[in-house]
């Protein structure tokens, strides 16, 4: 007999693939990183965006 999930259970799951997805993401990021000079801060990649 399959049991019937809750709504909670659903829920749940659905915060669970949210935080993993997050969570590669930031440790993708770096590979997929489109600032110009991927060596630099954040700061000085802002600065050269804005120039």
């Amino acid at each position: 007999m399959k049991e019937k999930t809750s709504l909670i259970d659903h829920i749940g799951n659905l915060i669970g693939i949210v935080v993993i997805g997050f969570i590669l993401f930031i440790l993708v990021w770096p590979i997929i990183d489109p600032t110009p000079n991927k060596s630099s801060t954040l700061k000085e990649n802002a600065h050269h965006l804005t120039k």
